[in-house]
């Protein structure tokens, strides 16, 4: 028989034996936990005054020409200000998360096992999960969007892509030098270098389930843990692709907030509080500091293909008169086994029935047996036809 699903319906039962109500078991109550986190990929501002941070890189003093005061020269005095780059940034988000807590109705749900302060903490913690996933959805945009970042290809690739795995560790090690070294590659304003402990590699959790992390850390003359602690996992994510590396300096991405406060308004006659988590923010993309990106599509699609094979479905008919099927499919892969459950209707046996049963045209022998179907190592569609007798 098919595996129990649940109910959405509490099933009021009376016992058999005594006319009380068949009561809850046992009881669990949970919150739901988001898992989805981006750690240590932008570059925090914490902002207590004002509506608009100003970004400012100084450009590097270049070499002038220098004849000494011995040889007959006299020295130049005139001014040489410094060389100053500065971008704003001013655009703010307001988002409030909010809940409301009716602790009378919790105690009238909760069964013994549980408490109300228990259940009241679990909801309490909605906020900053939902706060939480809101947040990285918002980074998580910033890392994909095909604006941010130079594109890797023609700065430091020579407008060639990788096509395979290899390809991509070989491209990651190149971008990392081509950041790391003092120049004015990724369209920045002016020649510049970056520590190695500013930069960051963004890559899918998808991608380096393809990709022989040691080889990497090798590339890089690093531990697996050191070149991980560079790496910024993006979690699986239907909502993205997953198939865009960054490596970046950690200030190019900035996100920036004025406000992060809890508040409560408790309505005692009403016998409830709403809780709230209040946000402003702000998430940009800094040109003035490197970005590489790069589009590694046909290099997931070839390593894909190495390890992985498309899945061939096969369609399941049932025609059942007087009759029924545990059979919940529709459709069943290549290779797989179908199993189906026959059960006669009242008044009706599967003793002595008509039964059919053919694979992709042909009929199967053998495959029903004592009211079940089953075939093995699926290679054509399925249909079943039975018609059950008076019993």
């Amino acid at each position: 028989m098919p595996t129990n699903q649940g109910s959405s319906n509490f099933p009021a039962n009376a016992n058999d034996f005594l006319t009380a109500v068949e009561t809850i078991a046992q009881q669990n109550i949970r919150s739901v936990e988001n898992t989805n986190l981006i750690e240590d990929a932008f570059y925090d501002y914490e902002v207590n005054d004002g509506k608009v941070i100003e970004e400012a890189i100084i450009e590097m003093a270049e070499a002038q020409a220098f004849v000494p005061t011995a040889e007959g020269s006299q020295p130049d005095l005139s001014p040489l200000d410094p060389t100053l780059y500065v971008k704003y940034f001013s655009e703010w988000e307001s988002k409030q998360f909010k809940i409301t807590l009716r602790r009378d109705e919790i105690r009238a749900i909760i069964a013994r096992g549980e408490s109300a302060e228990a259940v009241a903490s679990r909801i309490m913690a909605t906020l900053t999960s939902g706060e939480g996933d809101y947040d990285y959805s918002q980074m998580r945009a910033v890392i994909e969007d095909a604006s941010v970042g130079a594109d890797a290809v023609s700065e430091v690739l020579g407008n060639k892509k990788p096509k395979n795995m290899k390809g991509v560790m070989f491209a990651i090690r190149k971008m990392f030098n081509a950041v790391k070294a003092t120049n004015d590659v990724a369209n920045v304003p002016c020649k510049q270098g970056v520590p190695v402990n500013d930069i960051r590699i963004a890559i899918s959790e998808d991608v380096l389930a393809l990709i022989d992390m040691v080889e990497l850390a090798n590339l890089f003359n690093l531990s697996k843990e050191e070149i991980l602690g560079k790496v910024v996992k993006l979690p699986h994510d239907t909502n993205y692709a997953g198939t865009r590396i960054l490596v970046y300096d950690r200030k190019a991405l900035g996100r920036a907030t004025r406000l992060f406060e809890y508040g409560q308004d408790v309505l005692g006659l009403a016998r409830y509080s709403n809780h709230g988590l209040t946000t402003e923010r702000a998430y940009f993309y800094n040109t003035l500091f490197k970005a590489l990106a790069l589009d590694i599509t046909s290099a997931i699609s070839n390593a894909e293909g190495d390890i992985m094979e498309d899945e061939t479905y096969y369609d399941i008919t049932e025609t059942l008169s007087h009759c029924k099927s545990n059979n919940v499919m529709e459709q069943i892969g290549e290779g797989q086994t179908f199993k189906a459950v026959y059960t006669a209707d009242e008044g009706y046996t599967l003793t002595g029935a008509s039964v059919s049963v053919t694979m992709g045209g042909a009929s199967v022998a053998n495959a029903y047996d004592d009211g079940v179907v089953q075939i093995a190592n699926v290679s054509g569609d399925i249909v079943v036809s039975i018609t059950a007798v008076e019993g």
